[in-house]
């Protein structure tokens, strides 16, 4: 993606604020939060900037900025925000344009995929932070890495043979959109159409052209002609399997890894493997990023502190504290030492940012709907589903 050009206006020195300090929201817990705590102690100590922190469960705070920001009575920071919220925060003039405050090295060390989530409208509305996303999460004591399928074909054989009575060689939750748009968009469909300038025309919705259906038809097959997927898998179902060592590869995301750690599998990360002509498979990728109040007294010193606990060093710190991935590619680098975290870089490489417009609301429930009929029954017609999914998003 073309990076936008940010003039450099800010720099960790010159901090305003001493006596007023900066208040920030946040829904972090356990050790994401004790992360935050020493990075607020951290830039304290270095500036001299007070940083009180309340924790807002994250279910709450779009809202609750959308409705007390403008009265003067929310915090001037948020830490952290998902990158799909954010158009409606900024359409609602209660988040700030970051321009003034991200550097050029700054977003020169962002993944492509980080920088356009929290692009709307062609101004970036946040800082990222770290992204989150699916990826095959594989039982190495069952497909050690010398073993692993090259391509789509060798992957699909390679299920097929380890799924008996009473094990699974694949599973994911295929009903859930989320998920399934990894097959929908990597046989050519696509949610709305990406412009040159990174905006998004909700106009030209690409979730019933001829490379969805194909991907639709792929998801059906790994069910009805495959045999790998049972009626009735959902998450819980595919990751309880995978952490009893019955089931030798899911596709889920980072929140599953701790979990599985402590059932004592043995695991690995890496992309989908590429159809036998090379196409890749990626889906739907997530960044979580830090926000700035748009009706903030100290933009200066919040500012400071997102720059701050978004810094490589931070971002390293908070991977190795509790696996989340890196947004900062200098970060990455230093955890390359880590199977599961450089799995999940690697697959989130060319994986695409959910759509951060409002008109994202409407896609979730009438692909919900055609996944759950399109997988009801071998007979089902992919084309006649998404082209009613389509509709029902258009308003038609």
């Amino acid at each position: 993606m073309r990076k936008v050009l940010i003039t450099l206006s800010l720099l960790l020195v010159g901090v305003t604020g001493l006596a007023q300090g900066i208040n920030v929201w946040s829904h972090f817990g356990d050790t994401d939060l004790e992360w935050l705590q020493g990075e607020a102690a951290a830039f304290e100590a270095a500036f001299g900037v007070p940083v009180t922190i309340t924790r807002i469960e994250l279910s709450e705070l779009k809202q609750k900025m959308l409705l007390s920001a403008p009265e003067g009575e929310a915090a001037d920071l948020v830490v952290t925000i998902p990158h799909d919220q954010i158009g409606e925060l900024a359409a609602g003039g209660v988040i700030a344009d970051m321009s003034s405050f991200a550097t050029e090295d700054y977003l020169a060390d962002l993944s492509d995929q980080a920088e356009l989530a929290f692009t709307f409208n062609g101004r970036p509305f946040g800082l990222p932070l770290y992204s989150e996303g699916p990826a095959l999460i594989i039982n190495a004591d069952i497909i050690p890495e010398s073993d692993m399928p090259a391509t789509y074909e060798d992957f699909i054989a390679k299920a097929q043979e380890l799924t008996t009575e009473d094990s699974y060689g694949f599973l994911f939750d295929n009903k859930n959109f989320y998920f399934a748009y990894n097959w929908i968009r990597s046989n050519g469909g696509y949610v709305f159409n990406l412009m040159d300038d990174g905006s998004l025309d909700a106009g030209d919705i690409g979730l019933a052209n001829e490379g969805a259906i194909a991907g639709a038809q792929q998801i059906k097959a790994l069910q009805y002609d495959h045999g790998l997927i049972p009626a009735g898998t959902d998450t819980s179902v595919a990751e309880g399997l995978f952490n009893e060592g019955a089931a030798a590869m899911v596709y889920n995301g980072p929140w599953s890894i701790a979990n599985a750690r402590a059932a004592g599998i043995n695991l690995r990360v890496a992309p989908i493997p590429p159809m036998a002509d090379g196409t890749e498979y990626a889906g739907f990728i997530g960044v979580q990023g830090v926000l700035l109040n748009e009706f903030s007294e100290n933009k200066a010193d919040a500012a400071n502190f997102a720059r701050w606990i978004t810094r490589a060093d931070a971002q390293v710190k908070l991977a190795e504290l509790s696996g989340r991935i890196p947004t900062s590619a200098a970060a990455a680098a230093q955890v390359a030492d880590d199977p599961v975290l450089t799995g999940f870089i690697a697959a989130f490489e060319s994986a695409e940012p959910m759509p951060n417009i409002p008109e994202m609301g409407n896609v979730w429930q009438p692909m919900a709907d055609a996944l759950e009929i399109l997988l009801k029954d071998a007979d089902s017609d992919p084309e006649a589903l998404l082209e009613a999914a389509v509709a029902q998003i258009s308003g038609e």
